[in-house]
């Protein structure tokens, strides 16, 4: 009788295991709602893309504490590390040009957030409320800019800042403004990255100023302000998550650029980041600590902004889809 009772005092504890390996199995094999994918792998995927992302940063800030010699030999753990790297960057025969570099990257991408966002909220604006023929055919139009590849362009822009830019009277030959060559300038990478940046900013705040009701405008036109008024009042306030995540992409894409930075300076009074960087490999040596170390300080304010404005970003690219 003892052993009976036993058995059946344990048997709940027995049921009530079972049951929490099933919700477990549950809730981790099991698709939830509309999912078609288990818990789990999507689990499995996100630790994947996880490390698949970070592995190279954490390799770079490894690398940039680590001595010359020991990267040379494959030393990815260093037993000694150091801050070498980064004091001989800013202290050591190009200091000056490295930090020049960092300033000019600044001045580049703050003014082409500026320039593009200026002109392109007010597109936007038109584009999103004024009804004319043929606009979403003109934003579409806008949007295909971005399709033309850039390697494309880069010899008529080449051209175009080396003999400086044009400004002529329409069917004549009446020029009104000539600008000096703008080689060796950071307005030629400014006006050559405004160039690319408008058609994205106008398209995505497009689509965001569609998601703003009527009515609110329709009030303030009531309350006697103009549309321009309207849209500083307005407009602007209710659109600031989408403007902040324009403006953000925009920065990103002008800091990180490249090929056009690479063609239109040679002289370190005008040269960016990506281009000083790229330096540090020479034709029969790389100096690895330079580029791990610059490659740190380079990513550094890009990764500081993404994350204080990571809600922006995802706010602002939902918002930003086309509504009609």
């Amino acid at each position: 009788m003892n052993h009976i009772k036993t058995e059946v005092h344990n048997s709940p504890n027995v049921n009530g295991t079972i049951d929490v390996k099933e919700r477990i199995k549950k809730a981790l094999f099991q698709p939830k709602g509309n999912n078609i994918i288990p818990p789990i792998y999507l689990w499995i995927g996100l630790c994947a893309l996880t490390v698949f992302t970070l592995t190279p940063f954490i390799y770079l800030v490894l690398s940039s504490v680590t001595m010359k010699s020991e990267l040379i030999n494959g030393v990815i753990f260093t037993k000694n590390p150091t801050f070498e790297n980064y004091i001989n960057i800013f202290k050591g025969g190009g200091g000056s040009g490295f930090v020049k570099a960092i300033k000019n990257s600044v001045y580049v991408s703050v003014l082409t957030t500026f320039f593009s966002l200026g002109i392109g909220v007010f597109a936007a604006y038109a584009l999103a409320r004024i009804k004319f023929p043929f606009r979403m055919t003109s934003l579409f139009c806008i949007l295909a800019m971005q399709l033309l590849p850039s390697i494309s362009i880069v010899v008529p822009f080449y051209m175009m800042m080396r003999d400086g830019i044009q400004i002529k009277l329409p069917f004549t030959d009446l020029i009104l403004y000539h600008s000096p060559p703008l080689l060796d300038t950071i307005w030629a990478l400014i006006l050559a990255y405004t160039t690319f940046s408008l058609p994205f900013v106008i398209w995505l705040l497009a689509g965001y100023f569609q998601t703003i009701p009527k009515e609110l405008e329709e009030a303030a036109f009531i309350d006697g302000c103009s549309r321009f008024t309207s849209i500083i009042k307005v407009i602007l306030p209710i659109a600031a998550p989408g403007i902040a995540a324009t403006a953000l992409f925009t920065f990103l894409g002008s800091w990180d650029e490249f090929m056009f930075a690479n063609a239109f300076t040679q002289t370190y009074e005008s040269k960016t980041l990506p281009v000083v960087i790229r330096e540090f490999m020479g034709k029969h040596s790389i100096d690895w600590g330079f580029m791990t170390a610059g490659g740190i300080i380079a990513s550094l304010p890009p990764l500081i902004i993404s994350i204080l404005l990571y809600r922006y970003i995802i706010g602002g690219m939902v918002a930003g889809s086309i509504k009609e």
